[in-house]
Formats: structure tokens, sequence, C-alpha cells
């Protein structure tokens, strides 16, 4: 939530009010200035229309100074003194709810009025959605949304676009060219080209609603990278492809070890550990 604000003047060092007590107390224009702000300050936070039960001496308790200073104040007439309270001269019109409501209305609409003017010299900023936040007094700043672009951006001189390829339920595969191809079978040697691209042409007719439109380049890539990791078109069952098979001294020293029953290999075990024992011995 944000903290009680009071409005003060840019000029109030420069006022004839303010000049008037800097040469009746010679006190330096910052002084004055300050014990001023600290008097309409306390105010805000302790009356609604300016008035408060106070002396002087009780204002120069709060806001600096002397009863001497605050009663060149009230002779310049920005105060007055009746009767044990003080009136602030202008309380309605600068220092009151009603006064702060109206300046932060005419800061809203000039904020409005100047959004809208950004807006009419910069046509592609309209239709899109302005941001509004909140500052740390609580008030709302609307930040213009950015601007963009109208037209796409220019591709590179260099670049070479690939053919669109496509594929329909009476023509086939188009557009698949000599690259293409060249580049699939370095791609996934195990992959069969023509065979998986008539593959993928009855899956898609089999499959009527999965053939709508897509981006028929890269489902062949999935389709092909599918089929490569799978094994290839030729495959067999276990089997990749790329897979070497065991050298064959492996195949030559394999031996199968003999059956032996539960008692025999507890009385090997034995044996074993018997000739172990004896070794560390």
């Amino acid at each position: 939530m944000a903290g009680e604000w009071i409005p003060v003047d840019c000029n109030l060092g420069m006022k004839p009010e303010v000049l008037e007590l800097v040469d009746d107390t010679g006190l330096p224009v910052e002084v004055v200035g300050w014990r001023l702000i600290q008097l309409w300050s306390w105010a805000a936070l302790n009356t609604a229309d300016g008035t408060i039960r106070a002396t002087p001496a009780r204002i120069a308790m709060v806001a600096g100074g002397d009863e001497a200073f605050w009663l060149a104040v009230e002779r310049v007439g920005w105060v007055s003194f009746l009767n044990g309270t003080i009136v602030i001269s202008g309380w309605e019109k600068r220092f009151s709810r009603a006064a702060k409501a109206r300046m932060e209305d005419a800061r809203r609409k000039a904020r409005t009025r100047s959004v809208r003017s950004l807006s009419e010299k910069c046509p592609e900023k309209k239709g899109l959605q302005d941001r509004t936040i909140q500052d740390r007094t609580g008030e709302e700043i609307k930040i213009p949304a950015a601007p963009v672009p109208t037209s796409k951006p220019a591709k590179p001189s260099g670049s070479r676009a690939k053919a669109a390829i496509s594929w329909t339920a009476d023509a086939g595969w188009q557009g698949i060219t000599d690259a293409d191809r060249a580049e699939w079978s370095a791609a996934y040697p195990g992959a069969v080209l023509d065979q998986e691209l008539a593959k993928a042409t009855a899956w898609l007719h089999a499959n009527p609603k999965r053939a709508g439109r897509r981006n028929w380049r890269r489902f062949i890539v999935g389709w092909l990278s599918k089929c490569q990791d799978r094994g290839g078109t030729h495959r067999e069952p276990g089997r990749r492809p790329d897979d070497k098979p065991p050298p064959e001294r492996c195949l030559n020293q394999y031996q199968s070890a003999s059956y032996r029953r539960p008692r025999e290999a507890a009385e090997l075990a034995a044996t074993l550990k018997l000739r172990t024992e004896e070794d560390d011995r």
C-alpha cells in the first residue's frame, strides 16, 4: 500500500513568500523550505480540512524552528493561529484528498493522451495490448506495447531452401529429389529407401486421419530413423545392421560345463575351499 504524499512545487524556493521568510529570519532557503514541507506532511496525516489544534510552540516541536519562525510564516499568509488552533491556507485547493484526486486524474489523462498520440504516430502498434504497472507509490503507469514488424525478415542471400515434399493418396510422394535420396541413404544405411517409402504409403492409406497436413520431410526422416534404430529394412531378430558377429576363436573355445547334482556341487566347493586354505598356509 502506498504511503501518504503531498504535492510540492518545483519552484518552492523561488516563491515570493519563501524569499520573504529568508529575508525576515536570515535562514537559508533550503531550511525554510524543509520546515514548510515538514509542516504540510504532518498536517496531511492529522487533518482533513487543514485545521489542527496546535500552537506555534507545538508546531516548532513538530516541524523545527521556534515560535518566531512560525509567526513569520503567519505574516506571509501561509498559516493562521487562532484560539490554540492552526489553519493552513489553501488546504482545500492544494493538500486535500479532493485536490490530490484532481491531480491524479489530470496526470492519468495526460498519460492517456500521450499514449494515444504515440499510437497514431505508429500505426503498427494499433491493436496491441499495453501493459500497466504500478510504481512504488501505487501509481499506475501504462507502458505502450512494443512494435511488431509488418513483414517477415528477409532470408540470408546465401541460404538455399529445400524443395517442399508432399504426399497424396492418389499421386503418392512428390518433391523427393536425388539429393534427398543421397542424404537419407548416407544417414540411414540400413533402410532401403524405396521399400520404406512404400511401407509409409501403406501406413498412411491405413490411417487416413493421420495423413492430414504434415511436414512431410520431417515425417520421412522420422520414419527412416525408427527403421535404422530397429535394425534396418532386412533385419534379423535381435540383430542390428551394424552389429559384428562374435570372433570365431570364442566360438571354438566355448565348452559347456557338465551338469552336477547339488550334492556333487557342495563336495566340489568344499574341496576347493580346503585347497585354498592349504595354499594360504
